[in-house]
Formats: structure tokens, C-alpha cells, sequence
């Protein structure tokens, strides 16, 4: 598994709670960023019991004897269908309990599964997860958006329903009828930064701007406060949170 340097933060913003959550276990090469949804009380719940049974279940496959791989492999398939498995769990987990206050609750998640010289990026909703390479900045995961469907259909998206329904999700862990999550694999290598966002941070934060905060430098930690601290004091308003890891090297 590749050797990383990683660091998290989370602000309110300017909301009453945060609905954010994270998750950091190098151990398992597992990094995520979930932003939850449903309410005060249901968007927390969500997102916090979306990446603990991610966890969980990735913990529950690494307890299981299998043989070595450079990103851990589910029985049926590659390192991306583990990770499917793992957000299908959450799926299950979320809808068996929301009844009353918690009925309406769901998450997004991106999630960052790492190996020996490759990644595994799992995305449902709009949090995203973002490479820097070279001082060269790549997004990695699509929305699920009712706004990104459009672009993608090359729809018009200035007319009023598209500026209603930007932000409306298409997919999300444990919405009804959700879009499948999606993973692509990628190789990484030493000096790779990637950054894992909920909206609240990449939207008042743009891509060069992240790159000029990245190359700052110090610690993963550093990296992410700095990142969290310019979405709020750019006028944010919504929950704040950001994951980076730094790749130092393989094995």
C-alpha cells in the first residue's frame, strides 16, 4: 500500500450544524468525504452511518484471507466493485432507518481507496474527488446532479428550471431512486496531492486557487485547514470539509 500523508478539516460554515462527515483510515487505504442530507438531525446521521459501515465493511474484507493485490480485490471482482459493495452496504444501512425525523435522510460520498501505485475513486452525489499533479489540477468524479445531467445532454442550463434545480441530486446513498455509484482506477504516484470536497468547499474555492493553497506546502493537515479556512473566509455558507492525501511513495 502506498505510503501517504493525510490530513482532514470540517467547519460549520455559516449553517446551524454541520452535515458533513469524514473518514481517514490509512491502514485500509480508505479516505471519504460524505455530505449529508434530510434535516438537522437526518443529514448528520447519514452521513456519519455512511462512512463507518463503508468502514466497517472494508475492515470486515481486509479480515478475510484473499490474495496479494495492490488495492484489496472483492471475491467477484476488481478493487472497484469492493467499494461498490461497501456503498451499496451503506445504501441498506441508511434506508433501514429513516422513519420519522431521519425519513428523508441520504448522503453523498467520495471515496478514495489506495493501493501500491493506483487508486480506486468511488463517487455518488456531488462531493468530489480532485487530483494535483505538477502543479496540474484534475477533477476525478462526475455529479450526480439534475444540472450535470443537463450539460451532459447539452441541454440549456440558464433557463429557470436548470438555475432551480442546480444542486438537485440525481444520486445519493440511501435516496430512493438513486444512480448507481461510480469508480474508475487511476495510477498515482510520489507527489501526488488528491483532495477530497464536499460542495461546500470546491465551490468557493476554484481549481487554480486550490493549486496556489496546495503549493504552500506543509503537512496534509496544513493543507486541509488552509482549504477549509479559504471556502469560509470566501463567504461559504455551507458545511466546509476537505480531505488530502499526499502520496510519499509505494510499500
Amino acid at each position: 500500500m502506498a505510503r501517504t500523508d493525510s490530513g482532514a478539516a470540517t467547519h460549520v460554515g455559516r449553517r446551524p450544524n454541520n452535515e458533513d462527515s469524514f473518514c481517514q483510515r490509512p491502514e485500509l487505504g480508505l479516505f471519504a468525504v460524505a455530505d449529508g442530507l434530510g434535516g438537522h438531525e437526518g443529514g448528520e446521521v447519514a452521513s456519519q452511518l455512511v462512512l463507518s459501515t463503508v468502514a466497517d465493511f472494508l475492515t470486515s474484507q481486509v479480515a478475510q484471507p484473499q490474495p496479494a493485490s495492490p488495492v484489496p480485490d472483492a471475491p467477484d471482482g476488481g478493487p472497484e466493485r469492493l467499494i461498490i459493495q461497501a456503498v451499496n452496504q451503506a445504501h441498506r444501512a441508511v434506508r433501514a432507518q429513516q422513519s420519522g425525523r431521519l425519513s428523508m435522510m441520504a448522503s453523498t460520498i467520495t471515496a478514495l481507496l489506495l493501493g501500491d501505485g493506483e487508486a480506486v475513486v468511488c463517487n455518488l452525489g456531488d462531493s468530489r474527488t480532485f487530483l494535483v499533479r505538477g502543479g496540474v489540477f484534475q477533477r476525478l468524479t462526475r455529479d450526480h446532479t439534475v444540472l450535470a445531467e443537463m450539460e451532459e445532454a447539452g441541454l440549456d442550463t440558464t433557463n429557470p428550471f436548470a438555475v432551480m434545480h442546480r444542486n438537485s441530486l440525481t444520486g445519493a446513498v440511501g435516496m430512493e431512486a438513486s444512480v448507481d455509484a461510480e469508480c474508475n482506477r487511476l495510477p498515482v504516484q510520489p507527489g501526488d496531492v488528491l483532495v477530497l470536497a464536499s460542495d461546500g468547499l470546491y465551490e468557493p474555492v476554484p481549481p487554480d486557487l486550490m493549486v496556489r493553497l496546495l503549493a504552500q506546502g506543509g503537512s496534509a493537515q496544513e493543507m486541509a485547514e488552509r482549504l477549509v479556512a479559504e471556502a469560509y473566509n470566501r463567504g461559504g455558507t455551507d458545511n466546509i470539509t476537505g480531505v488530502v492525501v499526499r502520496v510519499l511513495g509505494n510499500g
